[in-house]
């Protein structure tokens, strides 16, 4: 009887692996194959425009006074909190680097105009150096050009450009640690400082977002956190409330 028992037991487990090993399998293949499609349609689509999908309807329209570029902290700002009359389109993409970015915003210029372009850009670039402190150098250098011809193209289609800072990070998190280092937080101050250099506060202005959001320690405080890279709504509307004013404040000049 007894080993009857430790016999069913014994079959009992060996089943409950096999099952748990085809789930494990299972998960496997569907992550293997929507990361292999999310690699190919990066390769055929690089500035993930959209254009691929067969229906158009969910694509930003771009016959705005006011365009919002950049990366995810940017896609996740609710124009809503802008109140400032005007229309606004966000075009940020959740994970783009500055070069995506730049390119898009170039295509998109051959759509349409804007009178206002915001841009926030640089942290997934910057984030790379967590991997590497030797690509420091030319990460950076690269994430400069790429804001310098934003700003050519701003300044030769007449049109008013608002650069906002690279936001702080937050408490950083387990899970990051092995990718991230304290190099990577001296690029963004060290990014940070040369923007400024890039405006003149009348066609090109600059936007001091990490001032707003950051602490003593440089990081985010943690009232306007959501994760280590992104902050919550109420980060917005303190960011909001002062760039609020700046649109109206560009918008009278324009006038």
């Amino acid at each position: 009887m007894d080993r009857m028992k430790i016999g069913m037991t014994a079959l009992m487990f060996a089943l409950l692996l096999f099952l748990l090993a085809v789930a494990f399998a299972g998960i496997y293949a569907i992550s293997f194959r929507n990361n292999y499609k999310a690699y190919n349609l990066l390769r055929i689509d690089p500035l993930e425009t959209g254009r691929l999908r067969t229906s158009t309807q969910d694509l930003p329209e771009l016959d705005a006074d006011i365009w919002m570029i950049g990366d995810s902290r940017t896609a996740r700002w609710d124009v809503l909190l802008l109140n400032t009359g005007l229309q606004i389109v966000n075009l940020g993409m959740e994970g783009q680097t500055s070069t995506q970015v730049c390119y898009r915003f170039k295509n998109d210029l051959e759509i349409d105009t804007p009178k206002i372009v915001i841009l926030e850009a640089g942290i997934n670039d910057l984030k790379v150096i967590g991997l590497d402190r030797e690509l420091a150098e030319p990460i950076t250098k690269n994430l400069y050009r790429n804001i310098e011809k934003i700003r050519n193209l701003c300044l030769g289609n007449n049109i008013q450009l608002i650069l906002i800072n690279v936001f702080p990070v937050g408490k950083i998190e387990l899970t990051r640690r092995p990718m991230w280092n304290s190099a990577v937080n001296e690029a963004i101050r060290s990014v940070n400082e040369t923007l400024k250099g890039y405006c003149d506060n009348q066609k090109v202005f600059y936007f001091d977002a990490s001032g707003l959001l950051s602490g003593e320690d440089e990081t985010v405080k943690e009232e306007y956190r959501a994760d280590f890279l992104h902050i919550n709504r109420k980060g917005y509307e303190t960011l909001s409330e002062e760039l609020t004013e700046l649109i109206n404040k560009i918008d009278v000049i324009n006038k």
